[in-house]
């Protein structure tokens, strides 16, 4: 995997902002406005080290972005993270899928969530990991 963190939100500057403060945290960032675009980006070869996706997206919804990925194997294992605008019981399900966070949200806490799922550049692993279920595990 490339490293790198690709946001998937049809919202330029909500997209333009996540993408800003993770780079200015040390991460490598990329935005993405919908499935179409992202998808065609899986094709091109690369892969992101974690995919942040918004479940409200124009061309399909981002639990079914999940599953696309589960269905190829050279994609099951990028980790996803939500950031989306939900309901509590929408975020409840979607929290089935992966980790979610919910919009409005503060930018630390975006972070803090990247952090627990991909290491920066030169930084040793993180002493927790989230697994796709929402749940925090410290490694054994």
């Amino acid at each position: 995997m490339s490293g790198s963190v690709w946001i998937v939100d049809d919202e330029p500057l909500i997209r333009a902002a996540m993408v800003a403060v993770l780079e200015e945290v040390g991460h490598t960032a990329e935005g993405f406005g919908d499935a179409e675009s992202l998808y065609t980006r899986l094709v091109a070869g690369d892969a992101p080290s974690l995919l942040i996706l918004d479940q409200m997206l124009p061309d399909e919804d981002g639990a079914q972005v999940v599953r696309a990925r589960r269905e190829r194997p050279q994609y099951r294992e990028i980790p996803i993270l939500f950031c989306t605008a939900v309901s509590d019981e929408e975020a409840e399900r979607l929290a089935d899928l992966a980790p979610v966070i919910r919009k409005p949200f503060d930018f630390r806490e975006l972070v803090e969530f990247v952090e627990q799922l991909v290491p920066r550049p030169g930084s040793a692993q993180p002493a927790e990991a989230a697994s796709e279920d929402g749940t925090v595990t410290s490694p054994a």
